[in-house]
């Protein structure tokens, strides 16, 4: 199934494409790198897929619910993200939205 966005604990992709789009935004330490690299691998016209029928098990340590380093950090990339693509509206999300209901 298409998705506008995936969980970066894992992530299958073509070379090809990080070559097109760069690899993840250095600016974006914790918390967002992924969502920002779905958005620019389907801005390129690529796909962003859920496969279901593979399971791969992370374990959630939830550092920033334990560190005050680490929120701050989290904080500072959601500020950074939030920048690069909109606070309130971001038309082109609202594009990618509908593109994918209507499929």
């Amino acid at each position: 199934m298409d998705v506008p966005y995936l969980s970066g604990c894992f992530m299958y992709l073509r070379i090809s494409a990080l070559k097109e789009i760069g690899l993840f935004d250095e600016g974006i330490f914790m918390y967002g790198e992924e969502t920002d690299l779905c958005r620019r691998l389907i801005d390129a016209k690529y796909r962003t897929v859920f496969y279901p029928k593979v399971h791969i098990y992370h374990h959630f340590e939830k550092g920033s619910h334990k560190s005050w380093r680490l929120t701050k950090i989290g904080m500072q990339s959601a500020i950074y993200y939030f920048n690069k693509w909109g606070w309130f509206f971001d038309k082109k999300e609202i594009l990618l939205i509908r593109i994918y209901y209507q499929n």
